[in-house]
């Protein structure tokens, strides 16, 4: 029979307990098998990419360039305001938002680092988020790099490359500028997975976060474009050649090689390797 006790049926209880204990070990059994699943997944995913070529020498391939053009004098339009604002702001101050900016991508940067396999430019990215976050008040000031901690590059469009994607054409995308249609659909999933917009809400209230972000990573270029557009003879053609000049040594870098240095009037590449295996 049950005693009973001034707390109640004693057996119940100790009953109660002992099934919350056994609920909490399986819950513990269920999340240490989907960890183990998934790491298996992403282990089986590079083992699969391993042998297949990576083409990082990414040609230039623009076959709706009227349409194109023709998104850049939307940009310039919509951007122009924001941008010159941009250049008014004394530049401590400027740099001091790009800092912050960079620091609050950090997280972004250091999932695809992962996603990608390259462990060490995560551990550097990990390293300068504590960094900049704890000495750097809050990320106002890059504290990383002057302690020999250098910025890591890190997004979906490079993930996707890395595990064999097609880069597609060239598309100037409203609102964010130059890339390809591989770097664009990479755009979209950093901002709508980016982890600091679920801190900040969640996917329907964080997102406006990331979307901000990106809106002053491209005021801040446009507002640094605009000084060579005064001088070029096709603002167009150089703005896409500088895009897929950085754009080729980003790609380098996911694969761990050193970028590639070109010149951006004319987007010609030294003698890549260009079918490299990763």
């Amino acid at each position: 029979m049950t005693r009973e006790s001034a707390f109640g049926p004693t057996r119940g209880a100790y009953g109660s307990r002992g099934r919350f204990k056994g609920n909490r070990q399986r819950m513990r059994d269920g999340e240490s098998r989907v960890a183990w699943l998934a790491a298996a997944a992403l282990a089986g995913l590079v083992s699969a990419c391993a042998g297949v070529p990576r083409d990082a020498s990414l040609p230039i391939d623009d076959p709706n360039e009227q349409w194109n053009r023709g998104v850049l004098r939307v940009n310039q339009a919509v951007l122009d305001p924001a941008s010159n604002v941009v250049k008014t702001v004394p530049g401590p101050i400027r740099d001091r938002l790009e800092d912050l900016d960079a620091n609050l991508k950090g997280p972004r940067i250091f999932a695809n680092d992962i996603l990608q396999g390259r462990f060490n430019a995560a551990g550097i990215t990990l390293t300068r988020l504590v960094f900049n976050t704890t000495f750097g008040l809050g990320g106002i000031f890059d504290v990383a790099t002057a302690g020999g901690l250098p910025k890591q590059s890190g997004d979906f469009g490079q993930t996707m490359f890395v595990y064999g994607v097609p880069a597609g054409t060239f598309v100037n995308t409203p609102y964010y500028g130059p890339s390809t249609q591989r770097d664009a659909v990479g755009g979209a999933v950093d901002t709508v997975g980016d982890p600091v917009g679920w801190v900040m809400g969640g996917i329907l209230i964080g997102w406006p976060w990331s979307v901000g972000s990106g809106l002053l990573g491209a005021t801040a270029h446009l507002a640094q474009w605009q000084e060579a557009e005064n001088s070029s003879i096709d603002f167009y053609s150089f703005l896409r050649s500088s895009w897929y000049q950085t754009r080729r040594g980003q790609l380098r870098e996911a694969l761990g090689l050193p970028p590639e240095t070109e010149s951006p009037a004319t987007g010609i590449a030294k003698p890549p390797a260009a079918a490299v295996a990763h």
